[in-house]
């Protein structure tokens, strides 16, 4: 790292405070054809640089706002040795461009080049995100123009904001009501929604079309907000929602009770997807992408004989009270309806899911099946959510690890090993 040239106009706060203001900036050489300047406003200064090549080419820019009001804490605020370290940067960058001053690289490019290259799990649900949220608020500036305030500041603005539902036909999104976990949640979705735009900017600086990143790498997440928070129905609010769901309604849940199945995944289901001979129904589309098998118990398959029918293996497997097709929010209505109905707090659908897989884990079932029946990629996914209600998991592990000590003189009452 080039270490800081000192001049004795523009190197000091109390320099700077001396000098007149005026238009034209007090130039310091850096190097032959490269200099930083300082511009003296009524208000403060301002950090340019100049640069000119061995062939004649001339360029100028505009770095930052020196510190001379604002302490440079921030990542828009610049002290004369970072304000040089700037000018350098820049100078190099349009070395490697051969003089030309580079063209304007905006967020939205560096989004397009990284959903072009996207390599994780859930593409659709990423694109999503960044159409939604961060295309809107950054797709035309420039990456060079991203501050950390800026940045601190939209993250702060999604974690204080309340969730809402999917809009309905006519655009409105409705609030979610405002529950014990709420804050929680809203900074955890700001932890996602900033995830892909933080991605898509380290590509982008890892490939050289930005020459900084550390506007975006003081950009902390939420911390602890991600934790499991496991709920799933008992055994007796289980009895009381199918009771009370619409009986179109409740195929649907005893489906999900029975398969671990995603919303999805079950209104996209077709009646050839069961095969009743195995006792194994096929999720051909899920969430990773990759098709799923299910393995059954006599009340699955009794249950998906009964909804099929005769119908034709083409059909669908679901349809709603009008007998037509569902679509990808259609069961929020519904599930709120009948838990209100059933004397059940409210849930989502999604936790018929997670009572699927807990009652799997609470039999003892192993977690590398769990995680198979339920599709998980990884069974550290699995182990978080549901190792905690296995009884015989980390207990009989911890009991036989640790043996006994001898140390403890027993009175009468022992632990009984299940």
């Amino acid at each position: 790292m080039a270490r800081t040239l000192r001049h004795a106009k523009i190197d000091s706060r109390t320099a700077r405070a001396q000098l007149p203001v005026r238009s034209n900036p007090y130039w310091h050489s850096l190097a032959r054809g490269r200099a930083l300047g300082y511009r003296k406003g009524e208000k403060g200064g301002t950090w340019v640089a100049k640069y000119r090549s061995g062939d004649g080419a001339r360029a100028q820019t505009l770095l930052g706002p020196a510190d001379d009001v604002l302490d440079a804490d921030t990542s828009a605020v610049l002290t004369f040795s970072e304000a040089q370290a700037a000018a350098r940067e820049w100078f190099a960058q349009l070395d490697r461009n051969s003089g030309r001053k580079p063209e304007p690289y905006t967020v939205g490019q560096a989004l397009n080049d990284y959903l072009e290259n996207f390599t994780g799990k859930s593409l659709e649900a990423t694109r999503h995100t960044i159409e939604r949220h961060l295309r809107p608020e950054f797709g035309a500036m420039q990456v060079s123009e991203l501050t950390t305030e800026r940045l601190t500041a939209f993250v702060n603005r999604i974690a204080s904001t309340p969730s809402v539902y999917r809009a309905n036909k006519m655009g409105v999104r409705k609030k979610r009501p405002i529950g014990p976990d709420s804050a929680r949640i809203q900074k955890s979705n700001a932890n996602r929604v900033f995830t892909p735009l933080r991605a898509a900017l380290n590509r982008a600086f890892m490939m050289g079309k930005v020459p900084d990143d550390t506007p975006w790498r003081r950009v902390k997440p939420f911390a602890k907000v991600d934790s499991p928070r496991i709920r799933y129905f008992t055994p007796g609010e289980i009895s009381r929602l199918i009771e009370a769901a619409p009986e179109w309604f409740r195929p649907l849940i005893q489906a999900a009770l029975l398969t671990g199945a995603r919303w999805s995944e079950l209104f996209r289901m077709r009646v050839r997807d069961v095969d009743f001979m195995a006792g194994v129904v096929l999720f051909p589309e899920t969430k990773s992408g990759k098709p799923r098998h299910v393995y059954l118990s006599d009340e699955g398959v009794e249950l998906f004989r009964q909804v099929s029918g005769r119908r034709a293996g083409d059909e669908l497997m679901f349809l709603n009270q009008h007998g037509r097709p569902l679509g990808t929010s259609h069961q929020i209505r519904p599930m709120t309806e009948t838990c209100r109905a059933a004397g059940v707090d409210q849930a989502g659908f999604h936790i018929l899911r997670h009572t699927y897989g807990s009652r799997l884990a609470m039999a003892g079932v192993p977690v590398a099946v769990i995680a198979e029946s339920l599709g998980h990629a990884d069974e550290r996914i699995t182990r978080k959510h549901y190792a905690h209600l296995a009884p015989s998991y980390v207990r009989d592990a911890v009991r036989i690890g640790l043996g006994n000590l001898g140390i403890v003189k027993a009175q009468g009452l022992r632990l009984v090993h299940g």
